[in-house]
């Protein structure tokens, strides 16, 4: 078997409810998993 054999492409409900249990502060967006991070200003995110 090879290696794209393998793969599997979840549905959006899956990651979702992943997300949920697993990271709580990640989302699904548009297809992509993302996070936001809140910083004091912009000093503080570099």
């Amino acid at each position: 078997m090879t290696e794209r054999a393998k793969d599997r492409v979840y549905p959006d409900a899956e990651v979702e409810e992943r997300l949920k249990q697993e990271l709580p502060h990640w989302y699904l967006e548009k297809g992509w998993i993302r996070r936001r991070y809140r910083t004091h200003s912009w000093k503080g995110t570099l």
